[in-house]
């Protein structure tokens, strides 16, 4: 110990010159930082008991509070910013860009997930906070709570607005679609009627329409085979009537009655072969054998008209067959038409469908925020004041100046006594060589010596003097001098 203060008592002009220097230094520096104050706003997310499915709400806490940024630093939002609180007001030669860039540097918005909840989860973000800076501490407060009344404030608005949006769109969707389906049903409508008979759902009763048609033609050609005998044979009698008589009345009234019995049994009532049969009973019943010349004329031209009337209605069945077998025929094209036409159907009211369950949606999301039941934010804790600067501790900045000068003096000390090593003790000398020396001499000093010390003695009091002048300077502690300025920042002009 007594080495060191002999070290630095024969050193004390240079240590005091480095700690004086390295002091005032640092003053400097501690005058000249930035004061930057930094306040911070606390909104905490108010979940309901019911859970909405707003589009904000579904998404993952990071990419919420990143919309919610983007919202905040949006160039027309910090233009109002600056407008409500008339940042930059003394800072003429500031451009609007750099202005919205150092409001926009100033100010962070972090999110606070709730412990035990996935990143990923709509049910991670608790909290956000919203933290500024600026040059006053008032100032830096205003920010902050500025922009956590437009989170909470803005965020109702924000959300009605979507919800009108969505409701208003999701309408219009829907109406459209219901017309479009409306005209591809009476599309599918005409074209199912333009195509009855190739209908998939028709081929089974063609099937059996055709059965019927073989039928009926097979039992029509057997009657126009018994009307042509019957022509046949009547023709053969009317000939013969001339050569020999015919049988008796009795007889044939009698014939002419089983006949018309078994035709009834199998015709239909109004079928021309009972009109027929019952004409010649009535033919018979009243005189029989005169006139029987007109009689035959009478009988072939009722057979002629039946035959013509079967034939007719047999060209009938032909066309009907014909008519078939072409449906028949473009059933596959209908077909794959009438499916594609269906299917487009279906597409559009599925569509239609989800339209109606989002607008639902929609509609429930307005009924519970009219009645107050979805998630909001809330303003837990504004932003105050801050009492001390953010970005400088002053009293902590000025220790560790002095430290550091303190140490860097005694160490330059140290390097000029290791390179000019001089036994000036007792005890450095016995260290030196292990013996102690017999006698020790003090050192006289000389006039040149004297004068040494007198002039070291005045250049310390001149540099105390100094050094002392100088901090008071840069503290601002001397009337008239004003302290240097500060050092610009991003934050120059906002208060």
């Amino acid at each position: 110990m007594q080495d060191l203060i002999s070290l630095i008592w024969r050193r004390l002009p240079l240590v005091m010159t480095i700690l004086i220097l390295g002091v005032l230094i640092s003053f400097y520096l501690i005058v000249s930082s930035p004061r930057v104050y930094q306040a911070s706003a606390v909104i905490q997310l108010d979940m309901p008991a019911v859970m909405d499915q707003g589009a904000d709400s579904s998404l993952p806490a990071s990419r919420r509070v990143q919309l919610i940024e983007q919202r905040l630093m949006a160039r027309a939002n910090l233009r109002d910013v600056i407008e409500r609180l008339g940042l930059f007001a003394d800072s003429h030669g500031l451009s609007e860009t750099d202005k919205l860039a150092a409001l926009r540097n100033s100010t962070r918005i972090e999110s606070i997930t709730a412990p035990g909840v996935s990143v990923d989860s709509r049910l991670a973000l608790a909290a956000i906070v919203i933290t500024s800076q600026a040059e006053t501490p008032a100032m830096a407060a205003a920010i902050a709570n500025d922009f956590a009344d437009s989170v909470v404030n803005r965020d109702r608005e924000n959300r009605k607005v979507r919800i009108r949006e969505s409701q208003d769109y999701l309408r219009s969707e829907e109406a459209r679609l219901n017309e479009q389906i409306a005209i591809q049903e009476r599309k599918v409508v005409e074209y199912s009627a333009r195509n009855e008979d190739a209908l998939p759902s028709s081929q089974a009763f063609l099937q059996t329409e055709l059965a019927q048609l073989t039928e009926l033609e097979t039992t029509m050609d057997r009657n126009l085979m018994d009307l042509q005998r019957e022509r046949l044979s009547l023709e053969a009698g009317g000939s013969g009537t001339e050569v020999r008589p015919s049988a008796s009345l009795v007889q044939q009234i009698r014939s002419a009655e089983i006949e018309l019995a078994q035709a009834r049994r199998t015709l239909a009532p109004n079928h021309p072969e009972i009109k027929r049969l019952e004409d010649n009973l009535e033919r018979l019943n009243s005189g029989g054998g005169s006139g029987a010349s007109d009689v035959v004329r009478r009988q072939a031209e009722l057979i002629d008209a039946q035959l013509a009337q079967l034939n007719q209605q047999k060209a009938g069945f032909a066309l009907r067959r014909a008519e078939i077998d072409q449906a028949r025929a473009r059933a596959p094209q209908v077909t794959r038409e009438l499916e594609t036409m269906q299917r487009d159907q279906r597409r559009l009211q599925d569509r239609y469908n989800e339209i109606s369950r989002q607008l639902a949606q929609v509609e429930t999301q307005q009924m519970l925020m009219e009645n107050d039941q979805t998630e909001r934010f809330v303003l837990l804790e504004r932003a105050l004041p801050p009492e001390y600067p953010a970005l400088s501790n002053r009293k902590k900045s000025a220790v560790m100046g002095v430290g550091g000068s303190l140490a860097l003096a005694l160490t330059v000390a140290f390097l000029l006594e290791m390179l000019n090593p001089v036994l000036r003790r007792t005890d450095q000398f016995a260290r030196a060589t292990g013996t102690r020396p017999v006698i020790a001499l003090p050192y006289r000093l000389s006039e040149k010596d004297l004068r040494a010390r007198r002039r070291r003695n005045i250049y310390l009091l001149v540099l105390l003097t100094v050094g002392l002048f100088v901090a008071l300077w840069l503290l601002g502690r001397i009337p008239g001098l004003p302290s240097p300025g500060v050092v610009s920042t991003l934050t120059d002009g906002m208060g």
